[in-house]
């Protein structure tokens, strides 16, 4: 991604201007203000709450020993409540949904998790996977303070879910309206930045009677992606008819010495995956080189290692369970289908057996280092943001009747309500590890990383119509589905929790997946994208050294979501190619 300077643009040179320009968007945001400040006073509609409807409503509200339904009335009419509380908090009691908490957490946290991607550039294609780990913080701080106002008992789950939903969503097109896709070349600055460097650049090319080769033009393309490349009257009239779209590094013809960035699009292939040989890069000849590259990759994935084990050792929150809350908390307590030692065989040391067989065939180290070090962040990100949704949400088990009491016999706090356990106290610690299960997202966090894998390697969506190869694809997440669906047949889960889990788990192996290797609809997913780094290098080498036909350049561009294209020119190429691209 380019650092373009544009020079000295302050808040004292420029900010003024910069503010007049967007001066109605502050008058609209002190109106939205207002309306909130309105909406906050506003008395909010008063649901019906029937006898029979009271089983949820009766958790604690803290800072009060006396539950605030303690003593309940009812309209002997119409059976609805009749409230004898203070006004006040009557009025907080009648706004549950959607959680404000977790909105506002997610418009501004979501929002930040977006800028730091742009400026840590987590998309580069580098593989630097650990800068996901700083992306995904806000995201996992503004879902514990969506969690704590469930423990607060101030909300519902599905209060703070849609609060997330509606914050996350907002803060998307928020940012969107001012920067770039993450994914995009140039996304480090917002539009406005690109757009001043365009004015900046064109004035200075007006005023300017040189019309040789170093003018600078800049293009708006897509979401605002720049190219910069030297022109003159000859080339403008050779490319004409061409509309550059997609960042290539090339060199003036017939100047070796010169290089620019200038964009050419790359050739559409209809369905062609390419399978390119970079040459024997092994373990042993370039194995610690790419590890070095790695190195603070793998000691952030050491840290990752160290918390989850401290996730492990906290004590979970105590959810307030009365004992009208028993009803779905009395399933058996019985042993594991699928052991706690079994998810790290089934999602990780299958995957890496995959990986090797392919490695002792193909030998590509990128491949084998990028898929180890992918689905281990994919497991241990996952098993970090579980583990701490867990001990934050402290949702009982199915079996956590008795676990809490395995004589048989409940005994209940006589102020609170609360059960007062009296079982093992590791028992009845994981009983308040519920939500969501580290089983699912174990499991969907490997397998899922190895189904995209087994996408890319197995050519899957080449356009041949091979469906049985979607059978291979659909097979990990087949065995993951089957591991979560144990959860809830052993009473360890109920299925909101292995739901949960799986989505958590196939996001984490997504983003993580897509971090070293392009999608699976690209002609060169079936190599990650060092590889392709590697060949470009390896040939723009080669050609370096080469004197037939002139100087030789090599076009390396990007397709769709990080296909490269390689082709050798020449003048005589450029003779008979001017005025159209491939």
């Amino acid at each position: 991604m380019p650092d373009i300077q544009l020079g000295c643009h302050t808040i004292r040179s420029h900010g003024t201007s910069v503010a007049r320009l967007h001066m109605y968007d502050w008058i609209i945001l002190l109106f939205l203000a207002v309306v909130d400040g309105l909406l906050n006073i506003i008395e909010p509609f008063h649901r019906f709450v029937g006898r029979d409807m009271m089983t949820d409503l009766r958790y604690p509200l803290k800072g009060n020993t006396i539950p605030f339904w303690a003593v309940p009335k009812f309209d002997n009419v119409t059976t609805n409540v009749i409230c004898h509380g203070e006004k006040s908090v009557i009025k907080e009691g009648h706004k549950s949904f959607p959680s404000g908490h977790s909105s506002w957490s997610f418009a501004g946290l979501g929002f930040l998790a977006w800028y730091l991607a742009v400026k840590l550039k987590a998309f580069d294609r580098k593989g630097h996977i650990a800068k996901l780990c700083i992306v995904f913080l806000p995201l996992l701080v503004a879902s514990l303070v969506a969690v704590s106002r469930v423990d607060d008992y101030w909300h519902h789950w599905q209060d703070v879910f849609a609060g997330g939903i509606i914050g996350l969503t907002v803060s998307s097109f928020c940012y969107l309206q001012f920067f770039p896709y993450p994914f995009d070349a140039d996304a480090v600055w917002p539009h406005a930045y690109f757009q001043q460097l365009a004015d900046t650049q064109s004035n200075g090319i007006a005023n300017s009677y040189n019309m040789g080769p170093t003018d600078i033009e800049i293009a708006d393309e897509g979401h605002g992606a720049i190219s910069l490349r030297d022109t003159s009257p000859i080339l403008d009239t050779m490319e004409s008819a061409s509309s550059p779209s997609i960042h290539s590094l090339s060199r003036p013809r017939g100047k070796p010495g010169n290089a620019t960035l200038r964009a050419t699009p790359a050739p559409r292939s209809q369905g062609i995956m390419a399978d390119t040989q970079l040459g024997c890069h092994t373990i042993g000849s370039h194995g610690i080189k790419v590890a070095k590259f790695h190195l603070y990759d793998w000691m952030i994935l050491i840290f990752l290692a160290v918390v989850y084990g401290l996730f492990n050792i906290i004590e979970p929150f105590h959810r307030f369970v009365g004992s009208d809350m028993l009803t779905d908390l009395r399933y058996p307590l019985k042993g594991n289908t699928v052991p706690f030692w079994a998810v790290p065989l089934i999602a990780i040391v299958l995957p890496w057996a995959i990986f090797g067989g392919i490695y002792f065939k193909k030998k590509n180290v990128y491949d084998l280092h990028h898929g180890i070090l992918g689905i281990l962040y994919s497991v241990l990100i996952t098993a970090v943001i579980t583990d701490a949704i867990k001990n934050g949400v402290g949702r009982p088990r199915p079996d956590f009747f008795w676990r809490c009491f395995p004589d048989g016999k409940p005994n209940f706090n006589n102020v609170t309500g609360d059960v007062i356990c009296h079982g093992e106290r590791s028992v009845i610690k994981e009983g308040y590890k519920s939500f969501p299960s580290g089983h699912s997202s174990g499991a969907f966090a490997g397998l899922g990383f190895l189904a995209w894998y087994l996408a890319g390697k197995l050519k899957a969506f080449n356009r041949e119509g091979h469906i049985a190869k979607l059978c291979l694809v659909f097979l990990p997440l087949l065995v993951a589905s089957l591991v979560a669906v144990s959860r809830v047949d052993d009473y360890w889960h109920h299925w909101q929790d292995v739901f949960a889990g799986g989505i958590i788990g196939l996001t984490v192996a997504s983003f993580c997946y897509l971090q070293f290797f392009p999608y699976p609809f690209d002609a060169d997913a079936i190599w990650p994208h060092a590889h392709f780094q590697q060949l470009a290098e390896s040939r723009s080498n080669g050609n370096e050294n080469s004197h037939n036909m002139g100087w030789t350049e090599t076009d390396a561009f990007h397709e769709g979501a990080g296909a490269v294209a390689l082709r050798d020119t020449s003048l005589v190429l450029d003779s008979m190619e001017s005025g159209r691209r491939f």
